[in-house]
């Protein structure tokens, strides 16, 4: 797909550098130079509380065919993806656009000779949770495109959530694309009860020339409100 048909897609467009601030001016370019910067992403792994999460989701949500918790904690976070801009600016090329309207990308590990499924689902921000939970248990259950057969720009510039349901890890680092994106990674791990709290681990992988740990602190705030019912 061509750059312009992604802009009208996604609802994108080039971002005015002259209306950032000083620090986001001097980031944007500085840690994508590759001989000052070797990696310019920063890892880091949490835990979310989803206690009251999983209150609100049984009471409200849980009842809509096809639900399910992941699914919910998906459409909250792209929710709350939307609302913190950082996180929906892409670097194209040589230059930076953001973007109002992105997919979101996860795999599927569905075994045998393919292993994992590519899932993308298109206009969440716009959904109802209704109609995210059909369009979430379709691209679950359709059939798997060959793997590695997605166009490169919208998977390039797509949210990427990711889970693995039987990990309890405590630290988590995706590879890094050569060609960088300015994309974030999150992926969640095991959902487990600990002293009457129900958390799960969550690995955060995010370029630090358009996002850091200050903004990241804001997006968690908010994707915890959005969990929690309170907006």
């Amino acid at each position: 797909m061509q750059l312009q048909e992604v802009l009208e897609k996604y609802q994108g467009e080039k971002l005015d550098l002259q209306k950032l601030s000083q620090y986001e001016q001097w980031a944007l370019p500085f840690f994508h130079q590759e001989n000052m910067v070797a990696n310019p992403y920063l890892s880091i792994t949490l835990d979310v509380n989803l206690t009251t999460a999983r209150q609100v989701y049984e009471q409200d949500f849980q009842e809509v065919p096809g639900a399910s918790f992941q699914a919910y904690i998906v459409w909250q976070l792209m929710k709350a993806l939307h609302q913190e801009w950082t996180f929906s600016t892409r670097k194209i090329g040589n230059d930076w656009y953001v973007f109002k309207n992105l997919p979101v990308y996860f795999p599927i590990a569905i075994g045998g000779d393919a292993r994992f499924k590519d899932a993308l689902i298109e206009n969440v921000v716009q959904m109802e949770w209704p109609e995210f939970v059909m369009q979430y248990r379709k691209t679950i259950t359709e059939p798997a495109d060959l793997t590695g057969t997605m166009d490169p720009l919208i998977w390039s510039i797509s949210s990427f959530i990711g889970n693995l349901p039987d990990l309890d890890f405590s630290a988590f680092q995706i590879h890094r694309a050569k060609k960088l994106s300015g994309r974030p990674y999150f992926y969640f791990g095991k959902r487990k009860w600990v002293n009457e709290e129900y958390t799960a681990p969550l690995s955060v992988n995010m370029d630090h020339a358009n996002a850091d740990p200050f903004v990241l602190s804001e997006l968690l705030q908010t994707f915890q409100s959005y969990l929690n019912g309170k907006t």
